[in-house]
């Protein structure tokens, strides 16, 4: 550190994970799939980070980007989160996107960003750096904490409000499809960010 600010590096490590929904939150990636095999499952997984609380518990905390074959033309979203003894806060499995093609076989950039914005979570979806929907969804969540551990292209464990609580069903879900350059930000990336920086 000789020659860098005395701050740097001198408590100001963050998790790579970190889900600060005050900041926001943008995930970016390059997909490509072709189809859904429901003999299989019927959800398949882009992303799942849980901070090894179970959802009945008071500090649980979760963010799960997800597809459906019932809904071919939008993702699914969940960002939860408890503090203390209060039952989890945000949205729960809620669909973000409009008039998109999923599973043509060709490789499309998509950017979803959620940020605490009043009340609730805005959340956004881009498509190859162009806004194709915004929602405001559930009610605002606090930072969530914990030791926060993530995979992609599968759960992590249980969805939460399942019969299955509790119970790992890490590896479930698994995606049936293409990811590169995949990116997870620490802070809500703005519009104009996302449109001049998509392809590169």
């Amino acid at each position: 550190t000789e020659g860098l600010p005395d701050s740097y590096g001198s408590g100001t490590r963050l998790s790579n994970l970190r889900s600060n929904f005050d900041d926001g939150v943008t995930v970016e990636f390059w997909l490509k799939k072709a189809a859904f095999n429901n003999t299989l499952t019927e959800k398949e997984v882009v992303l799942d980070v849980w901070n090894n609380y179970t959802a009945s518990g008071p500090h649980y905390g979760r963010l799960t980007i997800e597809l459906s074959s019932s809904v071919t033309d939008s993702f699914r979203v969940t960002a939860q989160s408890s503090s203390g003894a209060d039952p989890a806060t945000g949205f729960f499995d809620e669909t973000i996107g409009t008039n998109l093609d999923l599973i043509d076989d060709q490789w499309r950039h998509y950017a979803i960003s959620l940020k605490n914005v009043g009340s609730s979570i805005e959340t956004k979806l881009y498509v190859t750096g162009t806004l194709n929907e915004t929602k405001t969804l559930g009610t605002n969540i606090g930072e969530v904490t914990g030791s926060l551990i993530a995979n992609i292209g599968a759960l992590r464990t249980s969805p939460s409000g399942t019969l299955y609580d509790g119970v790992s069903m890490e590896g479930y879900g698994k995606l049936s499809g293409s990811l590169d350059e995949f990116r997870y930000w620490k802070k809500r990336r703005t519009d104009e960010q996302i449109k001049q920086n998509w392809f590169r």
